[in-house]
């Protein structure tokens, strides 16, 4: 066992094909509705897993067994590819009467999407969840392995979870994607993070610096490495991202693929956190781990829905590049 995720286990429900977002008020129609698994933290793990080896990774989380059977989507998903899921509390409905956590997300006919979250029984992630789980984290700290976080957890949470990985000598990975602008994230973000990756709009709201280009992007980076972090990854959509570390400054564009008849911005960003961690988990350096990273962002953009890239896809484009 090399990886802990821990956070969110949602079941995405995708009106894909709008025409346009509506005003409000106004009916708008779409294509099709997709109903599959989510979350960012469990699409993370899911996607790790699609390009690891077998049977290293773990998630924490919560979830309850309601009576739409929406629990089981991505419960399943994680089973079939063999995430280990024995430290992910599942409550009893009746007990609980919260449902799991829900995602409403449109997508246009451009690849836009909007994402309404509904955590439900997510929000009861607690720290004792991360207690119960602390021969997981010896297990992986004696591995030199990693935990990832994301903010769909509550914050308190995901602090423990850090603190924990300290003791027990994880790497620690944090995709900020969820982050409320009013939150005080200062404990997180000094609690020894290796790597941090924020979008364009996560690192203004980190640091007050818009980020526009290769020269501001550093100037957000250098906010973040202030705080302690040791690594920043700035994804940038069309523009690609901006790495910056002890040892790197990289601008990083986004390679040229082959498009695919869909375009969905759904889940690229948890597909480049999950490509960077599994790279990195495999030995990779830090500048290959990040280009590979883009790379996969991107061909998960020229996919309709979560459609997990794997290490043929990535080969396969290496092969032909």
């Amino acid at each position: 066992m090399k990886t802990i995720v821990i956070g969110s286990l949602n079941t995405d429900l995708v009106a894909v094909g709008i025409t346009r977002f509506p005003k409000p008020g106004e009916h708008v129609r779409g294509k099709e509705l997709l109903i599959g698994p989510g979350g960012k933290s469990r699409n993370i793990a899911d996607m790790i897993a699609h390009l690891s080896e077998p049977s290293t990774i773990a998630m924490v989380g919560r979830t309850v067994k309601d009576s739409y059977g929406l629990w089981k989507v991505p419960m399943d998903s994680l089973a079939n590819i063999g995430v280990n899921t024995d430290y992910v509390v599942v409550e009893d409905y009746e007990k609980s009467k919260k449902l799991p956590g829900i995602a409403l997300i449109p997508v246009d006919e451009h690849g836009n999407n909007q994402i309404f979250v509904l955590p439900g029984v997510s929000d009861d992630f607690s720290p004792a969840d991360i207690d119960t789980a602390e021969h997981l984290f010896a297990l992986v700290g004696a591995n030199h392995g990693t935990l990832v976080l994301t903010l769909e957890c509550p914050l308190d949470t995901a602090i423990h979870a850090l603190k924990q990985a300290k003791t027990h000598g994880l790497r620690v990975m944090f995709d900020p994607g969820g982050i409320d602008a009013n939150t005080d994230l200062t404990e997180l973000l000094e609690g020894d993070v290796y790597l941090i990756k924020p979008n364009e709009h996560e690192a203004r709201i980190l640091t007050g610096i818009e980020v526009r280009d290769f020269a501001s992007a550093k100037q957000a980076a250098e906010k973040l490495h202030e705080k302690g972090i040791k690594n920043a990854l700035i994804t940038h959509g069309v523009n690609g991202a901006y790495l910056s570390g002890p040892d790197v400054q990289l601008h990083i564009p986004i390679p040229i693929v082959e498009k695919g008849s869909e375009k969905d911005e759904t889940g690229c960003g948890d597909q480049t956190m999950a490509t960077l961690c599994a790279c990195l988990q495999d030995g990779k350096s830090l500048a290959e781990a990040a280009k590979l990273a883009v790379l996969a962002g991107t061909l998960q953009f020229n996919r309709s829905g979560i459609q997990p890239i794997n290490l043929q896809d990535l080969v396969k484009f290496q092969n032909k590049s």
